[in-house]
């Protein structure tokens, strides 16, 4: 099983300080990610409120920069907001440049308020969505002057540079979180897979995986050469008490901090779940990893089973964390957690 961090991260100017320290807080753990012997990063494309990063590409060169094995990925670039051919060009360049580390999550996005932000009809995204990453996976393997001629975007005779390392092209995450048809396409496409553990529906989540390897099947495609990776908070600490009182207030925080994201859109479509569960709610029905690291390691084993996944990335530098606990997280579940889903010691 492989483990990864997600910094899908709310900026708080009273804990992180000026941005140049801030960012500069994420690459120094990235660089300890890597020698902890975590096995990727992903960074979060919003647009909004200091929500993690307007440009992934750009914090992912400056990691790829300070690191070696860590693969690096995005969760998720948001295609219907931008030419897909830039998308292809900021990436293939941090293929390049990470000397074939890129992890390409990609999905539609589902708050309102940033297609409001980009002038982006919110009634295209799957549309766009779709086109977007066909002319995406056309540029990266083309080896000569294409034509496109879609719905939203037209060439003529383009030229793609710079091509991936990775051939045919680096892998692809599509995301799926509520939506059957999304699961759905992403199998059929013969995609990898990036869902999330936190929404209240784990018999839906749980029903949709097997939607998607279902698809892949149907499209040809061994469902055992697919990765499903899953985005979940955690915070791992000495005591399941310790990891509950903290871990829970700063996994509430980002909820409530998402939520209230939500409602500035012109539509919202979050569920109150959001803005309202409380900490020991979200431990009680597993949708959040907090505990010791004994704990830690029953979790995982017990959603590895129930959803069947390959790859768990995690939440931990969210909702106001200071820096300090956030590398003693990420620590703690290395040396204690990781060892045991690992070789002789797997799980």
């Amino acid at each position: 099983m492989k483990f990864g961090v997600l910094y899908n991260i709310d900026y708080r100017p009273e804990v992180h300080r000026s941005p140049s320290g801030y960012y500069g807080q994420i690459l120094d753990q990235v660089q300890l990610l890597e020698e902890l012997g975590f096995d990727a990063v992903w960074f979060g494309e919003h647009h909004y409120s200091g929500y993690s990063f307007g440009n992934p590409a750009v914090i992912a060169t400056a990691a790829a920069a300070r690191t070696k094995r860590i693969r690096l990925g995005t969760g998720v670039a948001l295609i219907p907001l931008h030419h897909p051919i830039r998308l292809a060009e900021e990436y293939a360049m941090l293929d390049v440049l990470s000397g074939g580390r890129l992890d390409f999550g990609v999905g539609r996005g589902f708050l309102y308020y940033a297609y409001d932000i980009f002038g982006v009809d919110m009634e295209q995204s799957h549309q766009r969505y779709r086109e977007g990453m066909d002319l995406i996976l056309q540029a990266w393997t083309a080896d000569r002057p294409f034509s496109y001629d879609g719905q939203f975007w037209k060439l003529k005779d383009y030229q793609f540079f710079p091509q991936p390392v990775q051939k045919p092209h680096p892998r692809v995450f599509a995301a799926g979180a509520g939506t059957p048809a999304s699961f759905e396409w992403a199998g059929s496409r013969g995609l990898h897979l990036c869902t999330a553990f936190f929404g209240p529906d784990k018999l839906g989540t749980q029903a949709n995986i097997r939607l998607y390897r279902k698809a892949l099947a149907t499209g040809g495609y061994d469902p055992a050469s697919r990765e499903v990776v899953a985005v979940s908070q955690m915070y791992c600490a000495q005591s399941k008490a310790e990891a509950v009182r903290l871990g829970g207030q700063y996994a509430t925080n980002y909820y409530r901090f998402f939520a209230s994201l939500d409602r500035l859109g012109s539509r919202s479509i979050l569920p109150q779940h959001f803005s309202r569960v409380s900490a020991e709610e979200l431990d009680a029905a597993n949708l959040v990893l907090l505990g010791d690291p004994d704990d830690l390691v029953t979790r995982i084993e017990e959603i590895r089973n129930f959803y069947g996944i390959d790859f768990l990335l995690m939440e931990i530098a969210q909702g106001g964390a200071p820096n300090a606990e956030v590398v003693r997280a990420m620590e703690l579940f290395a040396r204690h957690v990781i060892p045991k889903f690992r070789g002789d010691g797997e799980s």
